[in-house]
């Protein structure tokens, strides 16, 4: 599959200026486009106007039936014309909809420029999500740290009926280097708490400044029953799953520690001849992430509260 760096697409103009000007972080309101592009069979597109009744916001499609995904219940919501009973009743701006035509159409939206709904908080795990805002690159909008909140993006491409991904850390793929307003795309997060603007990305830059790329080891065995450094200096017990130690975070701070969807809270107890954002675990708190063997495991580090 071939890959266009950053500098190829600037180079091809597929950035909006304003787009990149702004940033992910920024609420634009604006869209560049009223028509959405759909064909015959099963489609993956977001509603981009104003709150709608989804019979009327649909009324001009060949539709056999939509699917609306519900974020904070993990969900699908159903719509069909011709069914008695549906779950989807009003269409709101920035739901992503997976949409099955008998035939090719045009969606054609309203503009919208009214204030945006309120940023959903996006669980751990998958979460199928909707983009209205201006044309602008994935990696603006979802990150380019390898262990960042973001693990992996994908959307559905119409014109070649497959789905193309994106990996923070790893470069764009052709096809998926570019959101457009309209587009949906499944978001899978390594940790919780983030939301989701549907034309500004991944927001709530307080939370980034608190997830940190970090790596975890734990405590050698000879080190049972021990007394730590904070205080009251408690004596280690390998069986204690919130004990942690280091020089990064001061003694007191509370730490969620992710890998992957797992993840285990600890208290920084104790310091050490240890290294930047590195946290030594009592046995069984690095059980909850890892195998003892692997001894030394990349996560992410989440400050929940800092020393009482």
């Amino acid at each position: 599959m071939r890959r266009f760096s950053r500098r190829a697409i600037l180079r091809a103009g597929a950035v909006c200026a304003v787009g990149a000007a702004l940033g992910p972080h920024v609420p634009s309101t604006a869209r560049e486009t009223s028509e959405i592009p759909l064909v015959e069979g099963w489609n993956s597109a977001t509603w981009c106007g104003p709150d709608t009744p989804i019979a009327d916001a649909v009324s001009s499609l060949p539709l056999i039936s939509a699917y609306g995904w519900n974020v904070p219940n993990q969900r699908w919501l159903a719509y069909a014309p011709s069914a008695p009973v549906n779950s989807i009743g009003t269409l709101v701006h920035g739901q992503p909809l997976r949409l099955r035509l008998k035939s090719d159409a045009v969606w054609r939206q309203p503009s919208y420029r009214g204030p945006l709904p309120e940023p959903v908080e996006l669980p751990v795990g998958w979460s199928y999500l909707g983009w209205s805002g201006l044309r602008e690159t994935v990696w603006t909008t979802f990150g380019e740290d390898p262990y960042g909140p973001v693990a992996e993006v994908w959307r559905w491409n119409t014109d070649y009926a497959q789905w193309y991904s994106y990996v923070p850390g790893e470069s764009a793929q052709q096809l998926f280097a570019v959101l457009h307003p309209g587009n949906a795309v499944w978001v899978k997060m390594r940790v919780g708490s983030a939301r989701w603007n549907p034309a500004g990305g991944i927001v709530q830059a307080d939370l980034a400044s608190r997830v940190v790329p970090g790596e975890i080891t734990y405590y050698h065995p000879s080190l049972a029953g021990g007394v730590m450094y904070c205080p009251p200096h408690n004596r280690y017990d390998p069986q204690d799953v919130t004990v942690g130690a280091a020089v990064t975070w001061p003694c007191g701070t509370r730490l969620r520690i992710w890998r992957d969807e797992r993840f285990v809270d600890v208290i920084v107890q104790d310091t050490g001849l240890l290294g930047h954002n590195h946290v030594d675990l009592s046995e069984a708190a690095f059980q909850r992430l890892a195998t003892l063997p692997e001894g030394r495991v990349r996560v992410l580090i989440e400050v929940l509260a800092g020393p009482d």
